[in-house]
């Protein structure tokens, strides 16, 4: 499996929710590769460096290590465009969001996000809930 992880299952995976990290060292273990892209780069050293949380920016860091980053380039920026127009017409969900969803899209990848309600909108979109 490929999965991309959302900036909240890191933050679980860092945290150590049980339900999250087991999951985490099951996929681990069964060699799935583990993604992440620069919006979850990003949303992770916004929070962490401006709750002055610096231990879990050096273990996100160290943990990212173990990730390949998944770029936004202009197979992205098409679909997340698309994505945009497709959900304008009801009810929008954030703009980050929908660049990882895009991400996780062109790259063939299943989103870990515990962010059902939101992305539960995205067309096509598969995500899974390691929360649960």
């Amino acid at each position: 499996m490929r999965y991309l992880l959302d900036t909240n299952v890191v933050v679980d995976i860092l945290r150590g929710n049980q339900n999250v990290t087991q999951r985490y060292q099951t996929e681990t273990i069964k060699k799935s590769t583990i993604f992440t892209c620069p919006i979850v780069h990003y949303e992770i050293l916004r929070g962490f460096t401006l709750g002055g949380a610096t231990k879990k920016l050096e273990n996100f860091l160290k943990l990212r290590k173990n990730w390949t980053m998944l770029l936004f380039d202009e197979e992205v920026a098409m679909k997340a465009a698309t994505l945009y127009l497709q959900l304008h017409k009801g009810q929008t969900i954030e703009d980050n969001d929908i660049y990882i969803a895009a991400i996780a899209m062109v790259n063939g990848c299943t989103l870990v996000t515990a962010n059902v309600r939101h992305l539960s909108r995205v067309e096509g979109l598969n995500f899974v809930n390691w929360r649960i």
